[in-house]
């Protein structure tokens, strides 16, 4: 069994990713934690896999620093279930990115508190920083991951920035897809649109990571950017095209973080969009219109059903084929199986 649910974590990301070969003995990582808000859903999703009254994450993951994806970290850990054991924390720090650190008072955030006190901190890594020059890893239970983002100059970056920086890449300034309407209008237009690549330091600084289980590869690409997750994937030799079974789309679905290079570089027919449109108005139109130019009958799988993400229940008129794919009934959470 291989599996990723996308937790509901509003306009957020969260995924509990699953394997193993027996379903009485599945192994789990899980890769960020949505907003505040998302608190209840990810402990209901979480203790639905406890065996024994137990869970184990071999790797809790936390991509980058924008809310979105660690408020719900920092309120799960603030208070830590008794069932719930981590193995490792995967997150680049302010001591990562910069050498003989010493954390002053605005870099010993809450968030670094939690991890310091408590877990071990990158040790899949020899507690260093995690980006796509280093070899790839195996976790327990046989789940072997790469990481093809950040690179080190996202990483030097962010550096630079992170005393000043604050949610950086979820300023209102970022509402790339709040000028959408529908019905899109003209396919060939809409996907015609020009890339501008998102310049958000924070964004460009978040891991994303290919995992292969029994053969089967996913690429889960937080909010990074493509042309680092490119490069990433090439570093560790896995081009020309490899098969996907799904790609988690950077960024909720914004046309900056996924290009035709990107998608490209890979054969994937199942997409992810983490979001529930709200604040920055994803997934962007031209996002999907750009899959639909390079893959023929791709199947969107949406973690929330609402208004925005309801817009592709249906095919608009004069637009390539496609499947939508949402949750099951009450369910927060959509479960892709790979």
């Amino acid at each position: 069994m291989f599996s990723v649910k996308s937790i509901q974590a509003e306009y957020g990301d969260s995924l509990l990713v699953s394997y193993g070969n027996s379903p009485d003995a599945l192994h789990h990582m899980l890769i960020d934690g949505g907003t505040k808000a998302t608190l209840g859903y990810l402990l209901a999703v979480l203790e639905q896999h406890c065996t024994d009254g137990r869970l184990r994450l071999e790797a809790l993951v936390i991509t980058h620093f924008d809310r979105d994806h660690i408020d719900g970290i920092i309120e799960l850990l603030r208070s830590p279930p008794l069932w719930l054991e981590v193995s490792d924390v995967w997150f680049n720090g302010h001591k990562h990115l910069v050498q003989n650190d010493v954390l002053g008072a605005r870099e010993g955030d809450e968030l670094t508190e939690l991890i310091e006190d408590h877990y071990p901190w990158n040790a899949a890594f020899g507690g260093k920083a995690i980006k796509s020059d280093l070899p790839s890893t195996v976790l327990s239970g046989g789940l072997r991951v790469w990481v093809v983002s950040p690179n080190q100059p996202s990483l030097t970056k962010l550096a630079t920035k992170w005393p000043e920086f604050e949610d950086e890449g979820n300023r209102l300034g970022d509402r790339l897809g709040a000028d959408d309407t529908w019905p899109p209008g003209d396919f060939s237009m809409v996907a015609s649109r020009p890339f501008k690549k998102d310049d958000s330091v924070a964004n460009g600084s978040s891991i994303a990571l290919m995992l292969e289980f029994n053969g089967k590869l996913v690429l889960l690409t937080g909010d990074a950017h493509p042309d680092v997750v490119v490069n990433g994937l090439a570093i560790h030799g896995l081009d020309p095209r490899p098969t996907v079974s799904l790609l988690k789309l950077s960024h909720h679905g914004s046309k900056g973080n996924t290009s035709e290079q990107l998608l490209k570089a890979i054969h994937c027919e199942r997409f992810l969009i983490s979001t529930n449109g709200d604040r920055f108005k994803h997934p962007d139109v031209a996002m999907l219109a750009r899959i639909l130019k390079i893959q023929a009958n791709p199947t969107f799988v949406f973690n929330h059903a609402v208004e925005r993400t309801l817009w592709w229940q249906d095919v608009p008129d004069g637009w390539p084929q496609f499947q939508s794919i949402y949750p099951i009934a009450d369910e927060p959470f959509v479960q892709v199986d790979c």
